[in-house]
């Protein structure tokens, strides 16, 4: 019996060591993962947040608020972005419509000083204007970025002051949801598209506001200037902006000469598609034809004029590219050059003609 009970003392002795030691590698395991998930989850919050916000603090800065008003009364709110400096002041970008019409143009900064500004040029085509400001303070510009380079799916920040000046410096964030569109402009509010625009699709919120502001690539390189969106209520997520490739050039004219030049052909034409039957009939054009760009007027003493070109004639071609509307027309005009050759295909008495034109 004693033998017996001291056996299963030892066996007892046994067990309960067996359990302590079991115990232990639960608890020890408790205590790694208590110390190690948090500094897991951290990792993975801090290094998502730090890339986002170490973009936006090195960039907010050079995004302004811009104020446009006449004789006082405030036309508009928008945004705009440092493009630039020498030693003639300042260079900031925003978008034409944001100050269209102003006689006094106010830059504020993100530290609160708020200036008049020195609008240098504006163009209603490429919907840009450049101003000029002299700070006390030191401002960086932003760096330009390569617009071509810009790939569907890519992050994107933009900045800007949606509303109002109370909201200035607001973030938002998206991707490039399409390069390379094409919207079309009605500049002169008529009904008729004037102007086909290239810009870049986001799905960042851009607001009334943020016209004017940067679109932001991870890099912190501007690669573009926000300037519209789709606003109606079944649509939502579609902003644009007009590529920094697209920028540059205009800005350059807009330093130089304080207007973009265009090339000018002189006439002033009109869709055949927007022609009726009758009208057709009564200017013999063929009433089969749907394209072309008729042309109503030709000012004295412009290349069409000295060339030959007489209203009434249909413009078909422009060197070798089809001209369907007016707004085909602008657009193939206004890429060429002061000075170029080129050769207009028209339709006159229903037959075609060349006639060689050089652009002024």
């Amino acid at each position: 019996m004693k033998k017996f009970l001291i056996a299963l003392i030892a066996v007892l002795l046994v067990w309960n060591s067996y359990l302590t030691y079991e115990i232990s590698k639960v608890k020890n395991q408790e205590t790694s993962i208590q110390k190690v998930s948090p500094i897991y989850n951290n990792n993975t919050i801090n290094g998502f947040t730090t890339d986002l916000t170490s973009i936006v603090s090195k960039t907010e800065s050079k995004v302004v608020g811009i104020t446009s008003s006449a004789h006082e009364n405030v036309l508009g709110i928008g945004s705009g972005v440092i493009y630039g400096k020498d030693d003639e002041g300042v260079y900031v970008v925003t978008n034409h419509h944001v100050v269209e019409g102003a006689t006094e143009v106010y830059v504020s900064f993100d530290n609160g000083e708020t200036m008049v500004a020195e609008l240098l040029g504006s163009d209603a085509f490429s919907d840009i204007a450049l101003l000029r400001v002299h700070p006390s303070f030191t401002v960086e510009p932003f760096n330009l970025g390569d617009s071509s380079i810009v790939k569907k799916g890519e992050y994107i920040l933009a900045i800007g002051s949606p509303l109002d000046l109370s909201l200035q410096g607001s973030v938002t964030f998206g991707i490039i949801s399409g390069v390379d569109r094409s919207i079309a402009v009605d500049i002169d509010e008529n009904g008729i598209d004037d102007w086909e625009m290239s810009v870049l699709q986001t799905d960042a919120a851009i607001n009334p506001g943020n016209s004017g502001g940067p679109l932001i690539n991870m890099s912190g390189d501007l690669v573009g200037i926000t300037s519209m969106k789709i606003a109606n209520e079944d649509v939502e997520g579609l902003g644009f902006a007009i590529p920094i490739n697209e920028i540059i050039p205009i800005v350059d004219q807009l330093k130089e000469n304080g207007q973009v030049l265009r090339p000018i052909l002189g006439v002033i034409g009109k869709d055949i598609s927007q022609l009726t039957i009758y009208q057709k009939s009564y200017m013999g054009i063929n009433l089969d034809r749907t394209r072309g760009v008729l042309i109503t007027k030709v000012f004295e003493g412009t290349p069409a004029n000295t060339s030959g070109v007489l209203s009434g004639d249909v413009l078909v071609k422009i060197n070798d590219i089809d001209i369907f509307t007016f707004k085909d027309f602008r657009k193939v005009l206004y890429d060429l050059n002061v000075g170029d050759e080129v050769i207009l295909t028209i339709v006159r008495d229903n037959a075609e003609i060349t006639v060689t034109v050089v652009l002024e």
